[in-house]
């Protein structure tokens, strides 16, 4: 008896998506990936990653990257040390007197007011640094006494602190903001009077502490882990107003939102949403969200954080599984495209955004051994370009820059499973599948299941190995549900776009 030859092409474009049963998963998405990025639409093994500037002087619990001047500046900031790295120098630029020791990355928050750092740990006043390697760290001026906060950010020429501790107790809903800064420089008080700009506010419509700020579009927003207010200046006495947007959603740790030029990405307390102030939308529902908060260690979530990869439009959310302190994962969510990547991390603490110059000749005066009559450097010229910004990971004493040339091993999969081919009906009997990948694919490794019902066990066939420029295997695989799994392990990086599956309609089950 002969049966039909069929082809059908499967072009998973959106992702993954871990929240459905696998049968219910449409063609537009794959059911699982480790170490895998979905850019152009394409599934593709994460790039390689290298460490930069050395072993770093502390272990690191948060980084900050900030040009002064002609020089690029990544500030490592350790439980109760912060240093300054220039190309291969690097200066302790700790606050004279020490920091007392934090225990949890979380506690650190910075910010660039006019472009100088300014920092805050929670148990210190708030330190700035006028990026004189010769000089350290100190409080911002006029803080008021005996008074710290819990989080800061910038917003135009203005420092705001949240979640205040003071003499008179600890208010989680207060709000301060400093006067206007000068350009380039660090306000001068925060002590409201009729000849400036500073004051304060509480902002209690919603119970819990102030988390954190980010300035969006023209207004700056503040976040509570079960609301999102809007501050936006107005002048006159008042100097801003305040406004409550969203009651039910806030923000779920002090790092988890992140600025994407106009909307917010925010992980919240139950859903990852973007957001433009006005209108929200989940972008994890159906898809990841049960997942992601099934996933997370309900002792240490706090310790999660979301990076903004500008360079790739790529917001990584890294968080510790269930029985870890640190991001061991990061899921990965394109933007462009609306996917949803996977990728495992090394207990990373923090994250950062910036210039990666590690490998320049050093800005430093002392360094420079050339003649004066032959040396044709330029005053305040720039070791670096501003068109390219790194994202780079921090964990132990190593930063290490993402998305770079360098050959790194890497187990990584994707996989789709339970297909029904288009017809769900029907047992399918695989005999070949073509797989769509790009030039320098090097080895891969392929297998092919199946099952006959929904909630059976998938019956694998033998795994093999393609080697380009090989782009197919054969199979003798049989179900009504057909699943495939491709994996590498060493340094080829792989680009995939799809399947096409040779098969013959067989009868029904």
């Amino acid at each position: 008896m002969s049966y039909p030859k069929k082809l059908a092409r499967i072009r998973p474009i959106r992702g993954l998506n871990y929240d459905l049963p696998t049968y219910e998963v449409g063609d537009e998405f794959y059911t699982r990936g480790q170490n895998v990025q979905f850019r152009n639409a394409f599934a593709s093994r994460v790039n390689g990653s290298r460490a930069v500037y050395g072993t770093l002087p502390v272990a690191v619990q948060h980084m900050l990257n900030a040009r002064l001047g002609s020089t690029n500046w990544w500030l490592i900031f350790g439980a109760d040390e912060v240093h300054a790295l220039e190309t291969s120098n690097t200066y302790e630029v700790t606050p004279v007197g020490t920091l007392q020791t934090i225990a949890n990355p979380w506690e650190y928050a910075s910010t660039l007011l006019n472009g100088v750092p300014v920092f805050t740990n929670g148990l210190d006043l708030p330190q700035y640094w006028d990026g004189n390697p010769a000089n350290n760290f100190v409080d911002v001026p006029n803080f008021p006494a005996g008074t710290i906060c819990k989080s800061l950010c910038a917003f135009k020429y203005h420092l705001f602190a949240l979640d205040i501790d003071g003499p008179s107790g600890h208010f989680e809903d207060q709000a301060l903001w400093s006067d206007a800064a000068e350009p380039g420089a660090i306000p001068a008080t925060w002590t409201a009077a009729a000849d400036n700009q500073a004051g304060d506010t509480i902002l209690g419509d919603v119970p819990g502490p102030l988390m954190m700020g980010l300035p969006l579009r023209g207004s700056l927003m503040l976040y509570k882990r079960s609301g999102m207010y809007a501050a936006d200046y107005i002048g006159g006495n008042d100097v801003f107003s305040f406004q409550l947007l969203f009651s039910s959603s806030g923000v779920l740790t002090r790092h988890g939102a992140c600025d994407l030029n106009g909307r917010h990405f925010v992980v919240t307390d139950g859903d990852v949403i973007l957001t433009d102030g006005t209108n929200r939308r989940s972008v994890a529902n159906g898809r990841m969200r049960q997942a992601f908060f099934g996933q997370i260690d309900q002792t240490y979530y706090e310790n999660l954080f979301c990076v903004y990869h500008r360079a790739k439009n790529e917001v990584w959310v890294c968080f510790p599984e269930s029985g870890e302190q640190y991001p061991t994962k990061a899921f990965v969510y394109d933007v462009a495209n609306d996917a949803f990547g996977e990728r495992d991390l090394a207990d990373v603490k923090c994250a950062a955004i910036g210039l990666v110059n590690d490998t320049a000749v050093s800005d430093a005066w002392d360094d420079d051994s050339d003649a004066w009559d032959a040396d044709t450097s330029k005053w305040n010229a720039a070791n670096f370009s501003y068109a390219v910004e790194s994202l780079v990971l921090g964990y132990g004493t190593t930063a290490e820059a993402q998305d770079t040339e360098d050959a790194t091993s890497q187990a990584a999969s994707v996989g789709k499973y339970d297909m029904t081919l288009g017809m769900p009906e029907r047992v399918k009997f695989v005999k070949r599948v073509h797989l769509r990948l790009s030039a320098g694919f090097g080895t891969v490794y392929v297998r092919v299941g199946g099952k006959m019902s929904a909630q059976g066990s998938i019956t694998w066939s033998n795994e093999q190995a393609l080697t380009e420029p090989t782009d197919y295997i054969n199979c003798l695989v049989m179900g009504k549900y057909i699943s495939v799994e491709v994996r590498s392990e060493d340094t080829d990086l792989w680009e995939l776009s799809g399947f096409d599956f040779e098969f013959e309609e067989r009868g029904y089950f």
